[in-house]
This record gives C-alpha cells, sequence and structure tokens, in this order.
C-alpha cells in the first residue's frame, strides 16, 4: 500500500512540475515576442499571449486576423 502511495505522489509531483514549466516557457515566449516587436503584451492563464491593438487585448495566435 505504501508503495502504491508513493507512486501517486510521485505521479503528482512530476505533472504539477511539468505544467509549471510549461507555463513559464509560455510566459517568457510572450514576454519576448513583446520585446522583439516593441508591443504592449501580457500572459493570460487560459488564453495566452495576448497583443494590445489600438485599444483592445486580443490573442497573438488571432492577430492576422485583425490585421
Amino acid at each position: 500500500m505504501k508503495k502504491r502511495t508513493f507512486g501517486l505522489i510521485a505521479v503528482v509531483v512530476i505533472t504539477a512540475v511539468v505544467i509549471l514549466v510549461s507555463r513559464a516557457i509560455a510566459w517568457g515566449s510572450c514576454s519576448w515576442y513583446g520585446y522583439q516587436t516593441d508591443r504592449e503584451v501580457r500572459y493570460a492563464a487560459f488564453v495566452g499571449c495576448m497583443v494590445k491593438v489600438q485599444e483592445h487585448w486580443i490573442p497573438r495566435v488571432e492577430l492576422r486576423v485583425v490585421q
């Protein structure tokens, strides 16, 4: 029983670490995009990278549709 509990805890911890690392990479790439393009950007948790166009915030993946 103890081995099963330890395994479950290990899987949960590894999953949490992977999620945190992927979020950190996404935030960093959003920040880098803003630095390269000299645009105002912010990272939204469930949307991704947002770019300010005029007075509206638009997801970066939909930026081509607006331009």
